[in-house]
């Protein structure tokens, strides 16, 4: 498992994938959580301050998606990305179904 140390800025990528849903064309978001402290934005708002930011990265074959996480919000523990996908889907209410996701990043720790 990956460490990080509190005040870095971590960058990771994300691919999510669900019948129906696709990254450039529907909406995301992701939330990166530690104990008792997360920060959320989505593909298309960023988080206050900058915390999370949300990227596509067209100069790579083929473009993959990438988020920067200001760690300095965050709590040492367990760093964990929620992914939610909203998925289009005629069935679901408002045409939409969301689906997540969630995977641990690391470890944050003091300096």
């Amino acid at each position: 498992m990956a460490t990080f140390y509190k005040g870095d800025e971590v960058k990771f990528a994300i691919e999510l994938t669900a019948q129906g849903f696709s990254m450039d064309d529907d909406n995301f978001d992701i939330e990166v959580s530690s104990p008792k402290a997360s920060v959320k934005a989505s593909k298309s708002t960023p988080a206050p301050e900058n915390a999370l930011v949300i990227f596509k990265d067209n100069e790579e074959e083929p473009a993959t998606w990438y988020a920067i996480v200001a760690t300095s919000k965050l709590n040492p523990g367990d760093l964990r990305v929620i992914a939610t996908a909203y998925v289009p889907d005629t069935e679901g209410p408002d045409g939409v179904r969301r689906q997540s996701d969630i995977k641990t990043l690391g470890t944050l720790k003091s300096k």
